[in-house]
């Protein structure tokens, strides 16, 4: 008898299951959003920006893990990393530029230190990779020749076939 009562007010959906529903419909939200984003990232569309690896960066995918560890902490010097020294860089250069009492000679100063790390660095990587084939035979400094001018090769073209295609 009960049940044939009704006092007017629609029978409404619990607030557990709202919340439930809620909350899964965010999940999947989340989770399309990581998919396109990650699908936008990794599909080589809008990177005609970006040019091809340089010989450098080759000859640095050559060298070892450890090597290559232990050659970004020593270029990152007092800020631990590589890469956190090239944001404090970037960092004073902008705070330079913002500068009210801006100091043209001390830019200068700032930029030329700064490309005489990067030169050091380069320096360095150079010298354990000429280390590295140094240590090959004939035989395997030229099959290594082979490999490298392979993916020189492949990547001009890549570069060339993108930039031909916008």
């Amino acid at each position: 008898m009960s049940a044939a009562l009704n006092t007017g007010g629609k029978p409404g959906m619990k607030l557990w299951l709202k919340l439930l529903l809620a909350a899964s419909l965010a999940l999947n939200l989340a989770v399309i959003g990581i998919a396109a984003g990650a699908a936008w990232r990794f599909s080589g569309k809008d990177r005609h920006w970006q040019r091809p690896p340089t010989v450098g960066a080759m000859i640095f995918r050559e060298l070892d893990r450890d090597t290559r560890q232990a050659l970004r902490l020593e270029a990152g010097g007092d800020y631990g990393s590589f890469f956190k020294r090239r944001h404090a860089e970037d960092a004073a250069v902008i705070a330079a530029l913002r500068s009210g009492a801006f100091d043209a000679d001390a830019l200068q100063a700032m930029l030329r230190g700064q490309a005489e790390a990067r030169h050091a660095f380069h320096t360095k990587v150079q010298e354990a990779w000429v280390r590295k084939v140094a240590a090959m035979t004939a035989e395997e400094r030229a099959s290594f020749a082979d490999r490298m001018e392979q993916r020189m090769e492949r990547r001009d073209e890549s570069w060339h076939r993108r930039r031909n295609s916008e």
